[in-house]
């Protein structure tokens, strides 16, 4: 069992789907879920959220996307394309997740201006200026991987480039590589590698590879990450990504890495689209029985777990769909 992080608490926290599989122009708003009702919005098979903590003017982009039309389109149509963004975090290195990032840096006009300098002129002021308005990227290691498939018959598939990490550093990014969990903001935390300790096997295919040199080594994809947020009085918020490793391993890490055990909301994507009936009857079991106030099952999920999450938990769910704010 892994020490309790000194993980923290916010008292407020408003997250904001920018892009997911699902569009609805009619949902009806609540107290606690608000849509965007000023006309169409974008679905993709990706997903994207924005963070906003404590009322705070510098907000965290959980994932962006898998093309370049939809979170940038949204975001206009939002009127949130000038919103500062002072963090993003990157759940995992599929496509479906990264793909308008250099978008996003670029439109944050990140790279340093020209000034007028006293001389004589410092290098290490020069450094620093020239780094100062750079954000983080918080990614795990294996993110960055070069993928390849094995098909049965034994051929090999590939490669599925990795995300340009060259590319984002060049338009203003610092890329932050972590293993482990990382602080995003106190009470805000990314879990970093979550182990799979579970039932759950269907978010990882055995045909998966990475390359190292001229080796093929079986890729468990180690990267998958979710965002944890601790709101006081409430208890925990988890936002996935996939869920890759699980989405019953990803609740089970972040009340470990927390220290706390209650789970106020679920939400994101937690990867049961080509799970067996039996694993989405546990999957759906576990949440029943740790009492979330909301769980809302959103991109990969499936259609059929996303029925079983609705029949099962009707007072909980909520459809996960774009344009979506949800006020905690």
């Amino acid at each position: 069992m892994k020490k309790p992080l000194e993980f923290g608490s916010v008292n407020s926290t408003a997250l904001t789907v920018l892009v997911d599989n699902k569009a609805d122009l009619i949902v009806k708003s609540s107290e606690r879920v608000k849509y965007f009702p000023d006309g169409p919005l974008l679905a993709e098979h990706g997903f994207s959220v924005l963070i906003q903590l404590n009322d705070s003017k510098g907000k965290i982009l959980w994932d962006a996307g898998v093309s370049k039309i939809a979170l940038m389109e949204n975001m206009r149509s939002m009127k949130l394309e000038k919103t500062p963004i002072s963090k993003i975090a990157l759940s995992h290195g599929h496509f479906d997740h990264y793909a308008a990032m250099t978008d996003v840096l670029i439109g944050l006009d990140l790279l340093p201006k020209d000034k007028k300098w006293d001389t004589p002129v410092n290098k290490d002021d020069i450094e620093e200026w020239m780094i100062s308005s750079r954000i983080p990227i918080i990614a795990h290691p294996a993110a960055f991987r070069e993928r390849w498939w094995e098909k049965d018959d034994g051929t090999m598939v590939g490669p599925f480039l990795p995300p340009p990490q060259g590319e984002w550093q060049a338009a203003g990014a610092e890329i932050i590589l972590s293993e482990g969990p990382y602080q995003l903001a106190p009470g805000c935390w990314t879990t970093g590698y979550i182990p799979r300790n579970s039932f759950e096997e269907s978010g990882r295919s055995d045909q998966l590879r990475y390359r190292n040199g001229s080796d093929f080594i079986p890729d468990d994809l180690e990267e998958d990450q979710a965002v944890v947020i601790n709101i006081k009085g409430k208890g925990l918020v988890v936002l996935s990504g996939c869920a890759h490793s699980g989405i019953v391993n990803t609740i089970q890490y972040a009340r470990e890495i927390s220290g706390v055990d209650t789970v106020y909301a679920v939400i994101g994507g937690f990867h049961l689209a080509r799970s067996s009936e039996d694993e989405i009857d546990q999957t759906v079991e576990y949440l029943k029985s740790i009492k979330p106030d909301l769980v809302v099952p959103g991109h990969c999920t499936g259609f059929k777990a996303i029925c079983r999450f609705a029949q099962e938990m009707p007072d909980q769910f909520v459809e996960g769909v774009v344009g979506a704010t949800y006020l905690f």
